[in-house]
């Protein structure tokens, strides 16, 4: 699939806006732990009468960047497979299946769930297509090596974002955010040096231009 213009400012700005909200998310952590760590010392029994008041305060801060950041992720993903115009209808169409199973379950954890379980099923045949050779997959970078890293760094967010959207409780949360892990680390490796693991065929000089 031909990269366009507008195309490329489409991923690039989905890669910003993802940046931003992942950066965001770190920063309030940061400054939750420090604040934490601050008021224990200083704020007798804080940990009985307050705790619970801060972990409420930090959650609502948050869920919209959760909630923000699930839903470019889940652009992120068909993106790779359709055009612009088809990508929209394939959002629209993923968003309508997660609206539609909060509504009907009146649980928002198990409509974002549904939205992130189709945009990993999704991921997982980029990566399937982007490991087999073919042209369909859209990336900005170039080389198998580097699409198939990006693609499984992707496909580790979204697992990692349903890790912590609805399996919380679940006897899979380890397995699947470790499965996660796995992805995210192994992705970036190959994100980032697929050129020294890239297996380069050394051609045979012949005795001709040898001499």
């Amino acid at each position: 699939m031909e990269e366009t213009p507008l195309r490329k400012t489409w991923d690039f700005s989905l890669t910003i806006i993802t940046v931003v909200l992942l950066g965001s998310l770190g920063v309030q952590s940061f400054l939750g732990t420090l604040y934490t760590w601050w008021t224990i010392r200083t704020v007798p029994g804080w940990e009985q009468f307050g705790y619970t008041g801060y972990i409420s305060t930090m959650n609502a801060i948050a869920a919209p960047q959760v909630v923000a950041l699930i839903v470019v992720m889940g652009l992120c993903v068909p993106k790779r497979l359709f055009s612009r115009t088809v990508l929209v209808a394939v959002s629209a169409g993923m968003v309508v299946v997660g609206l539609g199973v909060w509504v009907l379950t009146r649980d928002l954890s198990t409509g974002l769930a549904a939205y992130l379980l189709l945009a990993g099923l999704i991921q997982v045949a980029v990566v399937a297509l982007t490991v087999a050779g073919a042209r369909a997959p859209s990336y900005i970078t170039e080389g198998r090596l580097t699409k198939t890293g990006s693609g499984l760094l992707h496909l580790g967010f979204v697992m990692f974002a349903f890790v912590v959207v609805a399996l919380q409780r679940s006897t899979w949360m380890l397995p699947v955010f470790w499965t996660a892990a796995v992805l995210t680390i192994g992705g970036t490796v190959l994100s980032f040096y697929a050129s020294r693991l890239a297996v380069r065929r050394v051609q045979p000089v012949s005795e001709g231009e040898s001499s």
